[in-house]
């Protein structure tokens, strides 16, 4: 587990600046992955922008994905921008909101310690995302370890999961996604 988003002098909640974002993950992640596998992840615009703990926690996963998606906010950011381009991120809040079965898309994410048996993003762990808090500088939103959502400071100490997406040509081979027949790609 590591402090997320201390950059060189300072710890804020600015993802581009961040530096488990610059090094840790794009550079040093990447390289140790290999040049094939680095090769097949695409560069993606992540929508590191964040809004308010009320408007993406307490919300249901559509709403949560319109208010850090699409109605990302600059307040309290180092840099004022709402984009970042890099081939490896952290999972979205909304991500984890419609990982859950969609019986639960209804209900707000706060209250998602019941889904943790229906929800295959669940780790068991605290784990950071993405999306920051806007309300202050140095918050970030967390996934808890019972399957809840809360914020958390970026000096804090939490689980990382690297997320990324494939280039286009990368295709699915076989694979159903369980231990014994893991997904293959080509």
């Amino acid at each position: 587990m590591i402090n997320i988003f201390k950059a060189t002098n300072s710890a804020t909640n600015t993802w581009s600046t961040s530096l488990l974002n610059k090094t840790n993950l794009n550079q040093n992640f990447i390289t140790n992955i290999g040049t094939e596998w680095a090769e097949k992840i695409a560069t993606t615009t992540w929508k590191d922008g964040g809004n308010t703990y009320a408007n993406i926690g307490d919300a249901v996963p559509s709403v949560t994905y319109q208010n850090e998606i699409t109605n990302a906010v600059t307040t309290n950011t180092t840099d004022g921008k709402t984009e970042y381009s890099a081939k490896i991120g952290l999972m979205y809040v909304s991500d984890y909101g419609f990982a859950a079965d969609p019986s639960a898309w209804t209900r707000n994410i706060l209250t998602y310690t019941s889904q943790m048996t229906t929800n295959w993003m669940y780790m068991g762990l605290s784990e950071w995302t993405i999306s920051r808090n806007a309300g202050t500088s140095v918050g970030v939103l967390i996934v808890r370890f019972e399957g809840s959502l809360n914020g958390d400071a970026v000096y804090s100490v939490n689980c990382v999961r690297p997320s990324f997406y494939l280039l286009p040509s990368i295709s699915y081979a076989s694979g159903d996604g369980t231990i014994n027949s893991p997904i293959r790609i080509n």
